[in-house]
């Protein structure tokens, strides 16, 4: 049942962790360019209220996001809300793929390219990722999701 109603958000939406201290997404400006191909806005869900993060959920049909916190809204997410969760090779947890499967979403998970990563240190679950467009690409395609 969806308690919230959806408003004029957009339907594609890119989670940036650009503020974050690690998990970052060091080619960040080619992915976003390249997701812009498909329709998707970027989003920056730091400065925003969680009812304000749940109306962009609600609303959004796919997701793209490296692995973090933002993903935790994917309970405001519609069944069938599909999503694409980007990890660094060095990092891969099944979080979000549970949370997901509760919802029924469709999730879908993209692994970075592997790389000398100083930020991720002696801690696990820091290290940054780099995006390979063209497996992003193809897993756009194979999730479906067509350029607009």
């Amino acid at each position: 049942q969806t308690i919230i109603k959806s408003s004029s958000k957009p339907e594609r939406i890119y989670i940036s962790r650009k503020f974050a201290s690690w998990r970052r997404v060091l080619n960040e400006e080619e992915v976003v360019n390249l997701l812009e191909k498909f329709g998707f806005i970027s989003l920056s869900l730091e400065s925003m209220s969680i009812a304000e993060q749940a109306l962009y959920m609600v609303a959004a049909k796919v997701i793209v996001a490296p692995h973090g916190g933002g993903l935790t809204n994917l309970v405001f997410c519609s069944p069938g809300t599909k999503v694409i969760e980007i990890f660094s090779p060095k990092y891969i947890t099944n979080f979000y793929w549970e949370i997901s499967n509760l919802c029924r979403l469709s999730h879908y998970y993209l692994i970075g390219e592997n790389f000398e990563d100083d930020n991720s240190g002696k801690i696990p679950w820091k290290p940054d990722i780099i995006v390979n467009l063209t497996r992003l690409k193809k897993m756009m395609k194979f999730a479906e999701v067509e350029l607009i």
